[in-house]
């Protein structure tokens, strides 16, 4: 999956939509990847597929996002994402706050991640002696 840039300015009045759904499951995708080129593998819960307009978005479906990103932190590095919730049907929804958590969670992991892939050592020659310029 590709990175999207996360949206991390959601507020009461906007509504979020099946594009932000949609963003934050490929982004975790996309940090999972990642993950996979400095960690052990690990397994996510499956987020389902990309959501068509007028499709709802489930209390069950968030809840997966938030155990996905904890999984991310338990097999890779313990970021401070925030506290994880639990949201049920037909009780309040998540809110403005709780997205741009999730999403800034994205975007933290995503840059950290990055930035481990690119400080990570490599040797300046190959085997079998040739020098690398």
């Amino acid at each position: 999956m590709a990175w999207q840039t996360p949206k991390t300015d959601h507020s009461s009045i906007g509504r979020f939509n099946k594009d932000d759904y949609n963003r934050i499951i490929g982004n975790i995708a996309a940090i999972k990847e990642l993950a996979a080129q400095l960690y052990p593998d690990f397994s996510l819960q499956d987020m389902g597929d990309d959501k068509i307009y007028g499709a709802p978005i489930y209390a069950d479906e968030i809840n997966t996002i938030e155990e996905n990103l904890a999984a991310i932190c338990e097999n890779t590095y313990p970021f401070d994402i925030g506290e994880q919730k639990t949201y049920y049907a037909h009780q309040p929804a998540t809110d403005a706050e709780e997205y741009n958590r999730i999403e800034s969670a994205c975007l933290m992991i995503y840059q950290n991640l990055q930035g481990q892939l690119s400080g990570k050592r490599r040797l300046s020659f190959t085997l079998g002696g040739d020098i690398l310029l």
